[in-house]
């Protein structure tokens, strides 16, 4: 009998200190309100997820949270995002945060799936997982040639109307593919 108290005991103090370890991920937050997440590298890799912004246009979004640790500049356009949404942003200071997450967007509610991937999947990884150059995801709202505008409908028509072709005007006035510029430089 002493044995299952003892035992009880302990996995509620496991718990218990599971749940804290969690927190200093999430940026104070427990993971059941968390929407999405952003790491270190995704926010400072200057490329906006629409992940992101789309979440914070929902209706059970409470606020976002981002660490303090990184420049405000590089949170602005989630930041400018928020206002427009009317939804609450916070700094939080990183002196006892863990980990690599640096943005949450967080949830009025608890969401009932513990197993679900909070962070986002880097952009340039969802190119590269379907054969185009991780180059795209850095040009979003720039015109593309024929060939890269074709390849992008292809292969990822969702990100259709995130960019546009050039046409036979802006070549006239020397504009270019920057897809072709970077393949140029590789090479």
């Amino acid at each position: 009998m002493s044995e299952n108290i003892i035992d009880k005991k302990n996995s509620t103090k496991i718990n218990f200190l599971k749940t804290l370890a969690e927190k200093t991920l999430y940026l104070d937050e427990f993971k059941e309100n968390v929407i999405l997440a952003l790491t270190k590298k995704q926010v400072m890799s200057g490329i906006i997820y629409t992940e992101v912004i789309d979440a914070m246009k929902k209706e059970g979004t409470a606020s976002i949270k981002m660490r303090r640790d990184v420049p405000l500049k590089d949170f602005n356009p989630y930041i400018m995002e928020a206002e427009k949404a009317g939804i609450q942003y916070t700094l939080v200071d990183a002196l006892d945060m863990k980990g690599d997450i640096v943005l949450v967007v967080v949830s009025k509610e608890a969401i009932d799936n513990e197993n679900r991937e909070v962070i986002v999947e880097d952009e340039e990884e969802k190119f590269r997982k379907v054969g185009l150059s991780e180059e795209y995801p850095k040009h979003l709202g720039e015109k593309l040639c024929s060939k890269h505008y074709k390849m992008l409908s292809e292969k990822m028509p969702s990100y259709e109307g995130k960019f546009e072709e050039l046409n036979l005007l802006d070549r006239l006035l020397g504009k270019s593919c920057p897809i072709c510029k970077k393949e140029k430089e590789k090479d």
